[in-house]
């Protein structure tokens, strides 16, 4: 597929529109922290209002996300020694306490008040307006494994999961589902039993929870599952899979699973750690599950502040991939991996001799990928009709009952004048409502900033963008 070259004039083309399901995030390791339990973080992320949120140093007022998928961490540590067979948790040496996640079942017992910070964040998502739930699985419990570690086996590219335990694993997955359905009020739409199994990183010195899983293993578990779910009375419940952490894995798996497995699948979901500007795995993957499939991006995350690679990506992603969601991973972390800065307690020794670290955490700053990311989940909601853009840096979205076409851009170059083609869409011109940031770390950079208004002339629309810059452009149509 050629991308037009900068210049020429880019037609915005509701041929094949789909659907958009929304925008998400991962709970997992902040929200285990006692960031879990913060009621500004909920209202900032989940909800579309102004929310002042309290940082280290002051409190910053940041526009709401309205973030509405929610991938809740199904956990696999427990501290308690198993009366049968005596075993303990064998703890990787690298691993901190904020990445082990509690799980609600030892094998023997049921524990409903475990993991209580993610599951205090999950149902603050909800009442701040989420409406799309997900559990997956990052490693099954450790006293499922062979080895006792929820970090993976001693050699990586072995399997972590006793085959015995194949549908206990499953049995678990469709009980903490039905169990959130009648008595949290949490309807998890999808459930996802792995979380990049092809990888050979998960093993047992790894610094957080993993599994790797072989295709006809991720075959065994989707059957258990499957059944399990049905006969739990989880019938709507849909499976995915895999999370490959690359697109050309996830092409790789899916065309091993046989048919009636396939069937088995209700979506596909990816992660977005491909960093080849090169469209041909996200093309290969789309190609490869068919047009009918749905996919998410369930998993996105670097370490840069800008958000500029970010917004790239997702052009890409909608471009090519054609997803109907698209996930970001940790939206409060370190090192500049999250929408906001997370300062954490990784170093606090265990006198017990367990993980170092507690469940202490706090906002450190904002980093301007927050502002970046809210040009897409502000403007472009549930339900929107994903039109083509005529170019993987520009999102086109239409909002049906609104009557409102948004045009998302991101510049990761000099300055440039772009002009879109709106014919197919409008007949006269009309207002335009212009947002712009700043990807530079300029004292004078523009942070979601709402940019005077301009106007569409002939049934197109100029845009003069500055250098390094995301757009947003809302046409009333």
């Amino acid at each position: 597929m050629t991308e037009r070259a900068d210049g020429e004039i880019r037609v915005i083309d509701p041929q094949r529109a789909y659907t958009w399901e929304g925008w998400g995030t991962c709970l997992s390791w902040w929200a285990n922290t006692e960031l879990g339990t913060r009621d500004d973080l909920a209202a900032v992320l989940f909800g579309l209002d102004p929310v002042k949120v309290r940082t280290t140093k002051r409190q910053v007022e940041l526009p709401g996300l309205g973030l509405n998928i929610v991938r809740y961490n199904l956990g696999a540590c427990t501290w308690t020694e198993r009366t049968r067979g005596r075993r303990r948790m064998v703890e990787s040496p690298a691993i901190v306490r904020r990445k082990q996640i509690g799980e609600f079942w030892d094998g023997e017992h049921w524990d409903w008040c475990a993991d209580a910070n993610q599951w205090a964040m999950l149902t603050k998502a909800r009442d701040n307006g989420a409406d799309t739930f997900e559990m997956f699985s990052v490693s099954p419990p450790w006293w499922m494994t062979a080895n006792g570690n929820p970090s993976g086996a001693e050699r990586g590219q072995d399997d972590n999961l006793l085959r015995s335990n194949q549908e206990a694993f499953a049995h678990l997955i469709a009980m903490v589902t039905r169990h959130a359905r009648d008595e949290w009020g949490i309807r998890f739409q999808s459930v996802e039993p792995f979380n990049e199994p092809s990888l050979n990183a998960w093993h047992a010195g790894q610094n957080q929870e993993g599994c790797h899983f072989t295709v006809e293993a991720q075959e065994a578990v989707i059957a258990c599952l499957r059944r399990e779910l049905d006969g739990h009375g989880l019938r709507d419940v849909l499976i995915a899979a895999s999370d490959e952490c690359y697109y050309s894995q996830a092409v790789n798996t899916w065309r091993s699973f046989p048919e009636p497995i396939r069937a088995m699948i209700g979506r596909v979901n990816v992660h977005g750690y491909d960093r080849d500007r090169d469209p041909k795995n996200r093309i290969a993957l789309r190609e490869t599950v068919g047009d009918a499939m749905p996919v998410w991006q369930a998993e996105y995350s670097e370490g840069e502040p800008d958000g500029l690679t970010m917004a790239l990506s997702i052009g890409r992603d909608v471009r090519y991939l054609r997803p109907r969601g698209w996930v970001c991973w940790q939206p409060v972390e370190s090192l500049d991996w999250g929408l906001l800065d997370g300062g954490y307690d990784d170093q606090t020794v265990n006198p017990d001799g367990h993980a170092k670290g507690t469940l202490e955490g706090e906002v450190t700053g904002v980093n301007t990928k927050y502002y970046v990311l809210a040009h897409y989940t502000r403007h472009i909601r549930p339900m929107a009709q994903i039109l083509d853009s005529g170019h993987a840096d520009t999102v086109a979205a239409l909002d049906p009952t609104a009557r409102c076409l948004t045009l998302v851009t991101a510049n990761d170059g000099g300055p440039r004048t772009v002009t879109y083609d709106l014919g197919r869409l409008i007949r006269t011109g009309g207002t335009v409502r212009t947002w712009v940031t700043d990807t530079s770390d300029s004292w004078t950079a523009r942070h979601y900033t709402r940019e005077p208004d301009t106007f569409t002339s002939d049934r197109t629309l100029t845009v003069h963008q500055t250098a390094r810059t995301i757009t947003t452009l809302e046409i009333d149509l």
